[in-house]
């Protein structure tokens, strides 16, 4: 695992503190990925994953089956925003060149709260984690993400798993 080239420091947070954490991935991301990459950036920011109430990406990842799992292995919802949605992130120049949006992981995660932890990085995929106040209310967040039902998201699922092991 990578650490982005604009590394912000965790911040200091209570125990009973909840996040939510902000994904960007690119396509050949693996749940397992993910998850590893969520576990690091809670772990960094010294917190369980307990702690975590919601994962949450761009509406353009709707249909990317290694977050739904890593939702399902957390046991939180999936949340997806759109553009109008996105709090203000500093630019990556790789992310503006793909996708045409100046930040994922930090711009979702905002959305949220306050930054606890700016974007950290594995292979294919982001993470930023945001606090979560009293209040906050997941459903109310973005909009739910609805597991695709297309074959492809099968084909997907199952080559994951078959990449997982006995």
């Amino acid at each position: 695992m990578t650490i982005g080239e604009r590394r912000k420091p965790a911040r200091a947070v209570p125990n009973q503190q909840k996040v939510i954490a902000g994904i960007g991935c690119g396509s050949a991301a693996t749940s397992s990925e993910i998850i590893t990459l969520i576990n690091a950036c809670l772990a960094e920011a010294g917190l369980p994953p307990s702690a975590l109430v919601a994962i949450a990406s761009h509406q353009r990842k709707h249909d990317v089956q290694p977050l739904y799992a890593a939702a399902a292995h957390f046991d939180v919802p999936l949340r997806l925003l759109g553009d109008a949605d996105l709090a203000p992130a500093t630019p990556s120049p790789s992310v503006l060149a793909h996708i045409g949006l100046p930040a994922i992981a930090e711009a979702v995660a905002a959305a949220a709260g306050e930054l606890l932890l700016g974007k950290r990085k594995s292979a294919h995929a982001t993470c930023a984690l945001a606090a979560c106040g009293p209040d906050f209310d997941p459903a109310q967040f973005g909009s739910a993400a609805l597991y695709p039902s297309s074959s492809a998201a099968i084909a997907s699922s199952t080559l994951d798993t078959s990449r997982a092991g006995p």
